[in-house]
């Protein structure tokens, strides 16, 4: 589902142990999903498997820290519980990612009814 809403994504690549070096260093915006065939959050507009919208200038790092650090409103407990796959769009440093990451969130709050579960709510875009 995240490539229908979003396109230019890279992936599915199964979030294990070898996603942390695999997109070491990579910058960029990514989504997190369910990868189970019938799942999905009742969101108020419709269901998805998408739980999570991010960016970091070093994904890999970043995934690392959402499993670590237990932060991001239970992303950790879905990555414990399911099979999860991480989607992501390459995107060079000087990027705004904040921006990138507020619109896809928007896009997914304005089609969805909220944004993703364990996003908790939408950055300011402006």
């Amino acid at each position: 589902m995240p490539k229908k809403l979003y396109g230019e994504l890279k992936g599915p690549f199964d979030w294990n142990s070898a996603i942390y070096d695999k997109l070491s260093g990579m910058t960029g915006v990514y989504v997190i999903n369910v990868r189970l065939r019938d799942w999905g959050i009742d969101y108020p507009h419709g269901m998805s498997n998408i739980i999570y919208i991010g960016q970091s200038h070093d994904i890999g790092n970043r995934l690392s820290q959402h499993e670590n650090m237990r932060v991001n409103h239970g992303l950790a407990e879905y990555r414990d519980d399911y099979s999860i796959n991480v989607y992501f769009k390459p995107m060079n440093s000087g990027s705004n990612l904040e921006k990138w990451e507020g619109n896809m969130i928007q896009y997914f709050e304005n089609k969805f009814g909220r944004a993703p579960i364990c996003n908790g709510q939408t950055p300011n875009v402006d």
